[in-house]
């Protein structure tokens, strides 16, 4: 059952998309909906985008990506343009009204100033019918985007008290790699050559590794091979259970990399202890599940003895609100793909949705949290919001 969430979710997003730019035209855009093209057209839309997920998902399930590859194009393009089309057309609407207005209030006058009317008639047509262009050409270059290069940078994250150990303390995190069609191995190695300037001294992954786990034993040798001086560490994420949690398990226990579920281990720098915790996964899409994350945090520090500084590995950034309240210092996050779509490196959904802490920085209490906006994506899209693998660097404040 688990296996049917993407193909459920996909489903369900581009069959609501769908009927929302339907609705948009009908309402928004009489003009366009009087040409019976583009009725069929946008009717086809979703068709066409439901089709596709479902041949990409058939190609998924029996690992033929000769079926997989055209679907999942599909379904991608089909998003694409319903989401721009949703939000275009509106703004498009607008300005067909203020046409109609405009016609409707001096079409009876006669005014020596006719060519300019005209002209201005003519403006607004044109720029109602070119804002949706823009839109799917915006949409367009979401798809280049998401093809570009990962961001290897530095993120200081200044805390108070910390250890004067862990002054300058460097961590790779690694989140959302997807390793499959649109991040590769070869991809993952031009990461690891960018990142080994930096020299971090650990490294912690933080689930969703390998689409295809095939990859996956190469990729955490590739990862192991950074000889980070205190070692790398991986969490579960939700894809580790749609692809298959016991063959996860088995690869793991022959790497050299510990995978950490609702447990933790001491490891010392200097004369600090520091404590590495690893948070199970709820699997499941949608609201934020507290009780669950509760739950985990519990497991996972209730053998945590005294110790300098915390850190837990979750996939997700909604452990924040019950870790900041158990003296955890530092949580890295990913899961969110910080929505894909950003502006001056926050995430457009920021403002709708706060408390998802969906890219960035964020603190609460003394417990700081750093959500990636995660190496690869399974959906190729990326607008203001480009891949990253970023290296934490920990700063006494």
């Amino acid at each position: 059952m688990r296996s049917l969430y993407p193909l459920i979710f996909s489903i369900t997003l581009i069959s609501l998309f769908g009927l929302l730019q339907v609705l948009f035209f009908r309402l928004f855009n009489k003009k366009f909906w009087d040409k019976k093209w583009l009725r069929y057209i946008s009717w086809m839309l979703p068709l066409a985008g439901i089709i596709g997920v479902f041949l990409w998902e058939i190609g998924e399930y029996r690992t033929v990506n000769w079926l997989a590859y055209p679907g999942a194009i599909t379904a991608f393009i089909v998003f694409i343009f319903e989401f721009c089309l949703i939000i275009s057309l509106p703004v498009s609407g607008v300005l067909h009204f203020i046409n109609w207005s405009w016609e409707k209030i001096f079409s009876s006058k006669e005014k020596p100033e006719k060519q300019l009317d005209k002209n201005r008639r003519l403006f607004l047509r044109s720029s109602a019918a070119a804002i949706p262009l823009v839109a799917l050409c915006a949409g367009g270059m979401g798809v280049v985007n998401a093809m570009s290069d990962v961001n290897v940078f530095k993120k200081p994250i200044k805390i108070e008290n910390l250890p004067d150990d862990l002054n300058g303390f460097k961590i790779l995190h690694l989140s959302d790699m997807h390793l499959r069609h649109y991040v590769t191995l070869n991809d993952l190695e031009s990461i690891l050559i960018d990142v080994d300037k930096f020299s971090p001294d650990m490294v912690l992954v933080t689930g969703d590794i390998a689409d295809d786990l095939k990859l996956l034993p190469d990729a955490l040798k590739m990862i192991s091979g950074l000889n980070s001086p205190m070692g790398s560490y991986a969490c579960l994420g939700n894809h580790e259970y749609f692809r298959g949690l016991n063959n996860v398990y088995k690869t793991f226990e022959s790497s050299d990399i510990p995978l950490l579920v609702d447990k933790g281990m001491v490891i010392k720098r200097g004369d600090t202890s520091i404590f590495i915790g690893g948070l199970d996964d709820p699997r499941f899409m949608g609201a934020k599940d507290l009780t669950f994350f509760k739950n985990a945090i519990d497991k996972t520090i209730i053998d945590r003895p005294n110790v300098d500084f915390t850190i837990l590995m979750s996939h997700r950034p909604d452990a924040l609100d019950y870790a900041s309240e158990k003296q955890v210092d530092l949580i890295l996050a990913g899961h969110t793909h910080g929505g894909q779509i950003g502006f001056n490196g926050q995430s457009f959904f920021e403002s709708y949705f706060p408390d998802r802490y969906i890219w960035g920085h964020y603190q609460l209490k003394q417990c700081h949290l750093y959500t990636s906006s995660g190496v690869g994506h399974w959906f190729p899209f990326r607008l203001g919001c480009p891949a990253e693998a970023p290296v934490i660097v920990l700063q006494k404040s």
